[in-house]
């Protein structure tokens, strides 16, 4: 299962379009050639979703070979890049599509595609672990040893997530093992030269690396950090802590065959480790929605995951947690959404800690909770401001962060935009400010950032 707030995000970019729109995407991804060439009547042949994806790129996602050709006769832009800079040749690697890559890669617009776009869909095969692609790649012209973006080698992809199949046969093929960088981050906050006032990668090919990172937190002291990943599909907790000044590298802590586990965070004391997960209470089959659930320290570790209880979760969705000093623990959910918008339509909550139980949840109402999406709450321990993730028409990206701070009668301010300081034309979410209020952590495309807390003080009026 793909990160759950990202399904929400294409779920919305389709809600979004009108009828006609829907429905000619959807017959390209379907493969009905006579009503895709009707629609075309009243569309132009490169329109595009919301993401930036056109006919192609859904053709080549659903695997309708049928629906290329007739796109490629009609002559589309074959080397169109969607918003993440993906092109549909690209796709044929990420969605496992040899045939139709083949296809794509005899086109006239695509001559040159092994040093514009090879680093990225070498990547991609590596990330998969999908070796047949990889020797496809490099038959087909991929330099053994090309760099991406981030600097890594192919074989520095595969040591670096344990892909050792794919990395002894790179050794065979005659990769440079001297390339491969061995990170040992050292100091406070991961070595990193602290951020001023413009974001910054965080401790970029050690924790923001080619997978996909998601929320993320320090405990208190900054000398244990815990964040989550997205493998193929199925997200796992990892973690690295400060030994001797010296950061370990980052080892797995919570992880499950069948289960995802995300979102991380600490309890005020530190003696649980709070996170989402569709795991179900009873059974083996995945629920439909995700609940939240903890792991408590014990002299071995951690305990076996404790679902957080039905005052907290509900038939619908929950995720995200964060806590106030007192233990009040703040969190989203659409347990009040009509059924049909359960996965689109999440506001925000809170639920006092009182003698070792949390109370009934209440919603903070308007102006924060609005029709649209608000989720991904972080809320100041002294509870004086919350940031969380927007989806709103007004928006940058595919989803922002918006900042409210609460008045002297308790109420909040309208959420403000947090601009393009913090977002993109992409999607921003998981916020988090480190104990000593100075730094601003949060997820931006699949990535983690950092930020001086300051910019925090920018909106507050």
């Amino acid at each position: 299962m793909k990160k759950f707030r990202f399904l929400i995000l294409f779920l919305l970019a389709v809600i979004s379009f009108n009828a006609r729109a829907q429905n000619i995407f959807r017959t390209a991804c379907g493969g009905n050639l006579v009503r895709l060439d009707s629609l075309l009547s009243g569309n132009a042949l490169d329109t595009i979703d919301n993401r930036g994806r056109s006919l192609l790129h859904w053709a080549v996602a659903c695997n309708r070979p049928e629906v290329v050709n007739f796109l490629i006769d009609k002559d589309i832009e074959t080397g169109l890049e969607d918003g993440d800079g993906v092109t549909p040749l690209h796709m044929t690697v990420r969605y496992n599509r040899p045939l139709l890559f083949e296809r794509l890669i005899a086109l006239p617009g695509n001559q040159g595609w092994t040093g514009q776009y090879g680093a990225a869909m070498l990547e991609t095969a590596i990330l998969r672990k999908n070796l047949p692609f990889v020797k496809k790649l490099t038959e087909n012209g991929v330099a053994i040893d090309i760099r991406n973006d981030r600097g890594s080698t192919p074989l520095e992809i595969a040591t670096r997530t344990g892909t050792k199949e794919i990395a002894d046969w790179l050794i065979t093929q005659g990769a440079d093992k001297n390339l491969v960088r061995i990170i040992q981050p050292i100091g406070a906050y991961m070595g990193q030269k602290t951020p001023g006032m413009i974001r910054q990668l965080f401790a970029p090919n050690f924790i923001s690396t080619e997978e996909s990172e998601f929320g993320s937190v320090f405990n208190a002291a900054a000398t244990e950090f815990y964040y989550a990943v997205d493998v193929n599909g199925k997200n796992e907790i990892r973690y690295s802590r400060l030994v001797n000044n010296q950061w370990s590298q980052p080892e797995i802590i919570l992880s499950h065959e069948r289960y995802s586990y995300n979102d991380p965070f600490l309890s005020p004391d530190e003696q649980r480790l709070y996170f989402i997960s569709r795991r179900p209470i009873n059974g083996t089959e995945r629920q439909e929605y995700h609940d939240i659930w903890y792991v408590e320290k014990t002299e071995d570790g951690w305990s076996e995951p404790i679902n957080a209880g039905s005052n907290i979760n509900s038939e619908a969705s929950e995720f995200y947690i964060s806590f106030t000093n007192e233990g009040t623990m703040y969190f989203s959910s659409s347990v009040n959404a009509p059924a049909e918008r359960r996965r689109s339509d999440l506001d925000i909550y809170s639920s006092k800690f009182v003698n070792g139980v949390f109370q009934k949840p209440v919603s903070l109402g308007v102006p924060v909770n609005t029709a649209d999406y608000e989720a991904d709450v972080f809320v100041s321990p002294d509870e004086s401001y919350i940031i969380f993730c927007g989806i709103k028409e007004e928006g940058l990206g595919r989803g922002d962060l918006y900042i409210s701070f609460k008045k002297p009668d308790g109420s909040w301010t309208t959420a403000v935009n947090m601009s393009d300081k913090i977002n993109t034309t992409g999607h921003e979410l998981c916020p988090f400010v480190t104990a000593d209020g100075k730094y601003l952590f949060y997820t931006s495309n699949q990535d983690i950032y950092w930020v001086d807390a300051r910019v925090i003080e920018e909106f507050r009026n």
